[in-house]
């Protein structure tokens, strides 16, 4: 099976865990496969995403798109 049609199955599936606690569980396994520097882009770059989103959402919410 291809790595991007694994990838999307995992995060398919995650999306669809409703207990914290499992989520937790999956994206640590996930994540212990990266080392520390590895973890801190991913880390930069998810912050990033945050920031784009809610300004995303602040620029919907004034054109009265949300």
């Amino acid at each position: 099976m291809l790595k991007n049609v694994l990838v999307n199955k995992i995060d398919v599936a995650y999306r669809e865990l409703e207990n914290c606690d499992y989520q937790y569980m999956v994206m640590k396994s996930i994540l212990n496969n990266f080392n520390e520097k590895q973890l801190k882009v991913i880390l930069k770059g998810t912050k990033m995403m945050v920031k784009a989103e809610r300004l995303e959402e602040k620029t919907n919410v004034a054109m009265g798109q949300q």
